[in-house]
């Protein structure tokens, strides 16, 4: 089944890139355990981000991005403060 257009479920609940077909995940519960995590600056995530963080937030801001191990292709992004948990829990239901 199809996540989204990076991502598909197996028929055992495994989570795949759709590209590559590298397990990102055992369960739907962490579909994206085993992808490759990167954070940067905010403003790394292109021009339309250049606004300074500290007008909008008293905590320092970053950029996650979450990558397939095999084929690289970028599976998730978001901006967050830098003391929140990774990719806050999210899960996939079928």
């Amino acid at each position: 089944m199809k996540i989204d257009d990076n991502t598909v479920i197996g028929e055992d609940g495994t989570v795949s890139c759709a590209h590559c077909a590298a397990v990102l995940g055992e369960s739907v519960a962490q579909p994206l355990a085993r992808a490759l995590r990167r954070e940067r600056p905010p403003a790394d995530a292109g021009p339309g981000v250049r606004a300074d963080p500290a007008t909008y937030t008293d905590r320092p801001l970053v950029l996650r991005q979450l990558f397939c191990p095999q084929c690289l292709v970028l599976l998730a992004t978001e901006i967050a403060p830098a003391d929140e948990p990774s990719f806050r829990h999210w899960s996939v239901t079928r």
